[in-house]
């Protein structure tokens, strides 16, 4: 066990596989994993080791949380040094003097970090998660560039637009501080179900497309604002139905690659929507 603002290189080499034990901040604590492989159907929260390859072919190792990696805010890759973690997900604001920090521990300039490739060495579900890093994403949109660009070198920062973050879509496990990690809790599935939902004397009605056992996504064309509390009625198979309460916590649209809808973090609950998720998480039960 030791806190993962601690966590090494060696650490990794050794045991590509870690679960979340408990502590926010630099306080986190993560313990080692005898795992060969994940799913997401894993109640815990792991990070594995995770090659990183930059543009000049140098080879770097950190770490990620591979089972969800629909977006950055999910995946949340770093990149450990002997300086410390270099992130490439914020939670909230990142001025220009942490970014320069971030790369002066790679002894990089910001144009020479972009794009670098990423490749999990545990695979989830029996696949490989890979991908590109084309930038640094934080839930306030697009951060400060720390360096300027080289001119005619075709950086991130010269030839494409900025991405924006996907504020409140993660769970909270390592609030912000120096270590910098946060994670969702619960595994989540694609499940449709008619969802009717009513703030005070207004009404509106969506689909699911993904469930968890503290929330879910309703695509709708009309989302309610977010922060207000929502009466929900969702219909279960077989014509069943449960009464949930819940709060908007992100709307989407265009600017994220998802149908317009909402996320819904649940504040009540029955038992009947756990014996549901339950059922839906493992088949077998």
């Amino acid at each position: 066990m030791k806190r993962l603002f601690d966590l090494t290189v060696e650490d990794l080499n050794a045991s590509p596989v870690w679960r979340y034990e408990g502590g926010n901040g630099v306080d986190a604590v993560v313990v080692e994993e005898e795992r060969d492989s994940l799913t997401s159907t894993d109640e815990e929260v792991y990070l594995a080791a995770t090659e990183f390859l930059l543009p000049d072919s140098s080879a770097r190792l950190g770490f990620c949380f591979p089972v969800d990696d629909e977006g950055i805010d999910y995946l949340q890759p770093v990149i450990i040094t002997p300086a410390g973690h270099v992130r490439f997900w914020f939670d909230g604001a990142v001025t220009a003097e942490v970014l320069a920090s971030q790369w002066n521990a790679l002894g990089k300039r910001e144009d020479e970090v972009f794009p670098l490739t990423y490749r999990c060495r545990i695979p989830v579900d029996g696949r490989m998660v890979a991908g590109t890093l084309r930038n640094v994403e934080t839930s306030e949109g697009s951060p400060p560039v720390s360096t300027p660009p080289r001119e005619g070198n075709g950086s991130k920062a010269a030839d494409s637009p900025p991405t924006a973050g996907r504020p409140d879509r993660v769970r909270k496990l390592f609030s912000a501080g120096s270590s910098g990690i946060e994670k969702r809790i619960a595994p989540r599935r694609r499940a449709e179900m008619l969802v009717e939902f009513r703030e005070g004397e207004s009404f509106g009605a969506g689909v699911t497309s993904e469930l968890s056992r503290r929330g879910m996504f309703i695509k709708s064309t009309e989302p309610p604002k977010l922060g207000p509390a929502l009466s929900l009625t969702m219909h279960l198979p077989g014509g069943r139905t449960v009464l949930l309460k819940g709060r908007v916590v992100r709307q989407s649209g265009e600017a994220i690659a998802r149908p317009d809808g909402f996320a819904l973090e649940l504040t009540e609950k029955t038992d009947e929507y756990d014996a549901f998720l339950t059922r839906l998480l493992d088949p077998r039960k």
